[in-house]
């Protein structure tokens, strides 16, 4: 299998990076992972940048992908290596994305 670390712009995406677990996780990449190529993600591109800033995360791009927004959820997916998600609850934000990875080979974290 071909190596998707030079073909993909994130190691690790983010999603759900606004909410309680989001920020804890965005706040411990960004002490702890310095060479993490990464992007916080989410439905609101105000409260990722709030995030981003507060977390000291300036590094990290921002990705806006709503749950139900399949083509978006696909650019999101199709730019990873392995999408960390942290948005729930799953039965109402976790399939859409799930098929998103699957589609692209992208590994999946919930």
């Amino acid at each position: 299998m071909p190596s998707t670390r030079r073909s993909r712009p994130h190691d690790v995406v983010l999603y759900g990076a606004s909410g309680f677990v989001g920020r804890q996780t965005v706040a411990y990449f960004a002490q702890h992972a310095p060479a993490l190529r990464w992007a916080l993600a989410g439905r609101s591109r105000d409260k990722l940048d709030a995030v981003r800033k507060a977390c000291g995360a300036e590094g990290a791009a921002v990705i806006v992908a709503d749950a139900n927004d399949s083509a978006a959820l696909d650019r999101l997916a199709a730019g990873a290596r392995v999408v960390l998600s942290t948005a729930g609850p799953f039965a109402l934000h976790g399939s859409e994305l799930v098929a998103a990875c699957v589609r692209h080979g992208t590994h999946y974290v919930d």
